[in-house]
């Protein structure tokens, strides 16, 4: 997983964040791991190393789908995408629960600077220091993000960076306006 990380486009530095993710290509979409249970590992939701599983975080808001994004502080593409994230987060409240999970060796002291509430006031992280989500996932690079339904199978998977506040994700999750 560690070897490609959605293509060689620069993401934004700090304060740039309004630079435009790329747009829905059909070929990084699939269904090939529908209806697979969403892994239960331990996530870190705190630097104490407190933890949390991705079946504890659907528990807790019953009845809604769960878009859980794979990203990395080193990844550009997944820099680039956030904010994206972080506005369909804002959008979609009450009706998609959307879950970044940092796959940084270094672990918070990598994510901290990066992922703060100021940047990302929608969002909150979870950190797998030990990248095994991308392994039980069988990510091949990263951004990696996988759409589950209510009951926690994965519906559908889409690799590589896309502008998830767009018309085209808006229409792949099913929020049309």
């Amino acid at each position: 997983m560690l070897a490609a990380c959605g293509g060689p486009e620069p993401g934004p530095s700090p304060g740039q964040e309004g630079v435009q993710a790329p747009a829905f290509r059909p070929e990084r979409w699939s269904r090939a791991f529908a209806g697979r249970p969403a892994p239960d590992l331990p996530l870190e939701t705190r630097p104490d190393g407190t933890t949390t599983t991705l079946n504890e975080v659907r528990r807790r808001h019953p009845g809604r789908p769960m878009l859980v994004n794979l990203w990395a502080t080193w990844c550009a593409p997944c820099l680039k995408e956030l904010p994206t994230l972080d506005r369909l987060a804002a959008d979609a409240r009450g009706r998609l629960v959307v879950v970044p999970v940092s796959q940084d060796l270094a672990g918070w002291r990598a994510v901290n600077p990066v992922f703060t509430p100021e940047r990302f006031p929608n969002l909150r992280t979870l950190v797998d220091s030990q990248m095994r989500l991308g392994a039980e996932l069988a990510a091949r690079g990263l951004p990696v993000t996988v759409l589950y339904d209510p009951q926690g199978r994965e519906v559908w998977r889409y690799e590589g960076e896309l502008d998830w506040s767009g018309p085209d994700a808006r229409r792949l999750l099913g929020l049309e306006r």
